[in-house]
C-alpha cells in the first residue's frame, strides 16, 4: 500500500465542485431522537478496547471534553444524527466515559481550564479597571504616594518595568568628559 504524500489530499474548494447532497451530513440523519442517539453511544462506548484507548489518551495528558466533542462530531459527519442531537447527548457521553474511566483507575481531567487561575485573572482585571479609572481622573496636581504606588503596580502587572525614582544625575567621567 503506497504511503500518502502531501499531494494526496483534496485541493481547497474541491468539495464545492461536487454534486450537492453527496455527503452523509447532507442527508437526513439515521437517528432523529436524542434517546436513540444516547443509547447508540452508550452501547458503542461500552467496549473494553475503546475504553482502553480512551484511558491511554487520558493518561497521555488529553482531557475528556475534546474526546467527547470529537466522538459526537464523528456521528454528525457520518450522518448518524444532527449536531443538535449530538450536543444534547454530549453530557451523557461525558458522564459515561468519566465514570467508566475512573472505575478503571484513571484520573480524568474534564478540561484544561484552571478555575483558580481564571478567578485570579478576573480579579486582576477588575483591579486594573478600577485603578486605571482612578488614575485617569484629570488632576492638575502631582500624584500623591498612593497614586504612585498604583501606577507602579499597574505597570508591573502589564509587564512594564516599574518606574523607579530618577537617580541623581551623575557627572560624566573619563577622558573626554567636560567638566
Amino acid at each position: 500500500m503506497p504511503i500518502a504524500g502531501p499531494f494526496d489530499r483534496p485541493i481547497p474548494g474541491e468539495s464545492l465542485t461536487g454534486e450537492p447532497g453527496n455527503n452523509p451530513w447532507e442527508q437526513p440523519p439515521q437517528m432523529a431522537d436524542a434517546k436513540d442517539v444516547a443509547m447508540y453511544y452508550l452501547e458503542r462506548l461500552n467496549n473494553d478496547e475503546i475504553l482502553d484507548d480512551f484511558a491511554a489518551m487520558i493518561q497521555a495528558g488529553a482531557t475528556l471534553a475534546p474526546i467527547v466533542e470529537t466522538t459526537y462530531l464523528q456521528g454528525v459527519m457520518r450522518g448518524l444524527h444532527t449536531l443538535d442531537a449530538g450536543l444534547v447527548v454530549a453530557p451523557v457521553i461525558h458522564a459515561f466515559l468519566k465514570q467508566s474511566l475512573e472505575a478503571m483507575g484513571v484520573k480524568v481531567r474534564d478540561t484544561n481550564v484552571d478555575p483558580q487561575k481564571k478567578a485570579e485573572q478576573a480579579e486582576m482585571q477588575r483591579f486594573l479597571m478600577v485603578a486605571n479609572s482612578m488614575l485617569d481622573r484629570d488632576t492638575t496636581e502631582a500624584p500623591d504616594e498612593g497614586e504612585q504606588m498604583m501606577e507602579a503596580m499597574i505597570a508591573t502587572q502589564e509587564g512594564e518595568p516599574a518606574e523607579e525614582e530618577a537617580p541623581q544625575e551623575e557627572k560624566p567621567q573619563g577622558l573626554m568628559a567636560k567638566g
